[in-house]
């Protein structure tokens, strides 16, 4: 029970029926009141700055525990090239090399292992510099 609650309680029970009338009023005639129309703006000003500031900072709390967690998770690079397999492993014979062959690093590129430079707007929409692994045959 609040304290106010309590006081209200005392007031009724101490104070005849016909009294109650008086606990709102703004007269300050009755010294046993827990505060008076003039005093309840400034009386009960300290009790909402420490609700709004609990209130305040439980929800800030709150937003920084759901960010902290989100920020937990790894994002993934590769969306798009083989997602049913577990790992991701393309071979390529040095002889189907030839002479010089781009390789995708950016997992975008509709012609995967080879790069079709899709890259190239990846790194314009994100701000990331991914480029291809060019591979060299000896000749």
């Amino acid at each position: 029970m609040t304290m106010g609650g309590f006081s209200f309680l005392s007031q009724t029970t101490a104070n005849p029926p016909h009294s109650q009338a008086t606990f709102f009023s703004s007269s300050n005639s009755s010294p046993d009141m827990a505060c008076t129309a003039q005093q309840a703006p400034s009386c009960h000003t300290g009790k909402c700055i420490l609700y709004t500031a609990g209130f305040v900072l439980g929800g800030v709390a709150l937003g920084y525990f759901i960010g902290y967690k989100l920020a937990l998770r790894k994002a993934r690079v590769n969306s798009k090239v083989q997602l049913a397999n577990d790992k991701v492993v393309d071979t390529v014979d040095m002889e189907d090399i030839g002479e010089k062959k781009a390789f995708c690093r950016c997992w975008k590129s509709e012609k995967f292992p080879y790069c079709d430079g899709a890259h190239t707007r990846h790194n314009n929409e994100t701000g990331d510099n991914v480029g291809p692994l060019i591979v060299k045959g000896k000749h």
